[in-house]
């Protein structure tokens, strides 16, 4: 009964290796570069501007928007998105005239940006400030910027498009789910 386990036990380890061992050299870089896919680790570094972004490229690189990266590196821009993000209803019932106290307050939140034809992985990682505000330096072009860490408030996308030599002002108007 030993000697059958055994068998089965190496006959078993043969057949992992025999099918994995393949795979992982598809998908490992080769030496120099060159070869089959890359994939990067999902780590993330926050850049000197406060966005967030991850490795790409050949080599699993860090590339921050102006420049300033881990490695490489990309033109510095004259253009980009800054903007403001707002929550409100801040009161459970609004009132006419309006309470002051009951207006839309800015909100401290992860800000996402997006190539509007992928709105899955995000290209600008960052986070607002305490008065909701945000800045990034990106090249002309459109994009979608989300924002929030969770289901409330939700804050819908909001399309961009940036021009070159300037930046674009934009509020992200989010719904706190006070009714």
């Amino acid at each position: 009964m030993k000697i059958i386990l055994t068998i089965v036990s190496v006959v078993a380890a043969g057949l992992l290796l025999w099918f994995y061992v393949p795979q992982v050299r598809e998908l490992a870089p080769t030496p120099g570069g060159g070869g089959g896919p890359v994939a990067c680790t999902a780590e993330a570094m926050q850049c000197p501007d406060g966005s967030w972004v991850g490795r790409t490229g050949p080599n699993c690189e860090f590339v921050c928007p102006g420049g300033n990266s881990g490695g490489g590196g990309i033109l510095p821009y004259n253009s980009g998105i800054r903007g403001t993000v707002m929550v409100g209803p801040t009161c459970p019932v609004e009132r006419i005239p309006p309470d002051p106290n009951c207006a839309d307050k800015p909100l401290q939140t992860l800000v996402a940006i997006y190539r509007p034809t992928d709105l899955v992985h995000a290209i600008v990682l960052m986070q607002s400030d305490a008065k909701g505000t945000f800045e990034v330096s990106l090249p002309p072009g459109e994009y979608a910027v989300g924002a929030g860490e969770s289901t409330l408030p939700n804050c819908p996308f909001t399309e961009v498009v940036v021009g070159p030599d300037a930046y674009t002002s934009i509020v992200i108007s989010c719904d706190s789910g006070i009714r």
